[in-house]
């Protein structure tokens, strides 16, 4: 009995089997993807509150309902491979602090975003947000989808939801890490009932727990509008010197010419045939106070005050709880957390989260005397 057998024929078949697929794709399946990009950049029913949002990327305000502007907080503010329950806690925090600064806004003339916006895609006068697009672009078309679904999923999964105090939307202030200690809100912003320090443990998760950032001397006293005194710089920015093992200590000289003195019975760097007095160099940056946390409260710098925030905020440290390290080549930060350490952690949510902790439990871990209510 003859064998049958696909003659060169086959592969012709083969290939119009493949062409009818790639087709089909092509026909379906891309507008499929497209309509589901736009489904999950849309909410599913509108609130009565409509943000409007100051986009920095576009230099323009733009009208959208709260849920659609959740969604671009939460993309911005928290990984979105975080556990659904942290997730969820975000969101219920995002949405409260948003109807926050809602009633704030429109209640005084709006000078700090503007007068037709009610809030700012700029972090740095509220919350970060991040558009579908610049999602897309970040993440790429397939982890664009399974983000993106994470997000929406938690933002209707607590829909209405605020964190109230006294019957009103509550500032809730959170950050990346805490650190394992948060701040009380007195020591960083001003004093508020509900933002209490609470212990965060858990938190060497994640990669701000622990940081370090050098600094030249003349650029941190740039940035803190200080000028290195001119008997100081020759020591500073000594090349090729070598310190010696026990220092000299500085003292600005009291015939005030200017210039500097030396005991030739201490020892000293060595510069040429030029001998510098070395420094006591914690003198001239060093901490004077802390908050209980640890968290630093006063510096002094080149003779001037600072707070612990100054510091952070001017030299673009990630927190204001650090220590310092003087050398005479800049100054050494060793800093712990990442952010300002008030009202919860997400990195500390996050642990809670793999731990089995329920958003509710998080919220109210992280804010004081508060309720969970339905807004909307």
């Amino acid at each position: 009995m003859p064998r049958l057998r696909w003659g060169d024929g086959s592969g012709s078949l083969h290939g119009a089997i493949l062409y009818v697929v790639f087709f089909v794709l092509a026909l379906v399946g891309l507008p499929t993807l497209v309509v589901w990009g736009r489904w999950l950049s849309m909410p599913r029913k509108s609130t009565e509150f409509t943000i409007r949002l100051l986009r920095e990327d576009l230099g323009k305000v733009v009208e959208m309902d709260l849920e659609e502007y959740l969604a671009g907080v939460m993309a911005a503010e928290m990984p979105a491979d975080f556990h659904c329950e942290a997730l969820k806690a975000q969101a219920v925090a995002a949405r409260t602090y948003a109807l926050y600064r809602l009633g704030e806004q429109r209640n005084e003339q709006r000078d700090s975003v503007g007068r037709e916006a009610d809030l700012s895609s700029d972090f740095r006068s509220g919350q970060a947000w991040m558009s579908a697009e610049a999602q897309r672009e970040r993440w790429g078309w397939y982890a664009y989808f399974q983000k993106r679904r994470s997000i929406i999923q938690s933002v209707e999964a607590t829909r209405g939801e605020v964190i109230t105090y006294r019957g009103e939307p509550i500032f809730a202030a959170y950050h990346s890490t805490s650190g394992g200690f948060t701040q009380a809100a007195g020591d960083y912003f001003n004093e508020v009932p509900y933002l209490q320090g609470v212990p965060s443990p858990g938190e060497e998760i994640s990669p701000y727990y622990r940081t370090t950032k050098q600094l030249s001397w003349r650029e941190a006293a740039t940035k803190l509008g200080l000028e290195i005194p001119i008997e100081v710089t020759p020591i500073l920015e000594a090349e090729g010197s070598s310190l010696s093992d026990e220092p000299v200590v500085y003292e600005p000289p009291e015939s005030g010419d200017g210039q500097l003195t030396h005991n030739p019975d201490r020892a000293g760097v060595t510069t040429g045939e030029v001998a510098l007095p070395t420094l006591d160099l914690a003198r001239l940056f060093h901490i004077t106070q802390l908050y209980p946390t640890g968290r630093v409260k006063n510096v002094e710098v080149l003779g001037q005050s600072f707070t612990g925030r100054q510091i952070r905020e001017k030299l673009g440290l990630r927190s204001n709880w650090f220590s310092v390290i003087p050398t005479r080549d800049g100054i050494i930060f060793e800093v712990r957390g990442n952010g300002h350490g008030v009202g919860m952690s997400q990195y500390g949510a996050q642990r809670m989260a793999m731990a089995g902790y329920s958003y509710q439990d998080i919220l109210l871990h992280y804010y004081t005397d508060i309720e969970l209510v339905k807004w909307y």
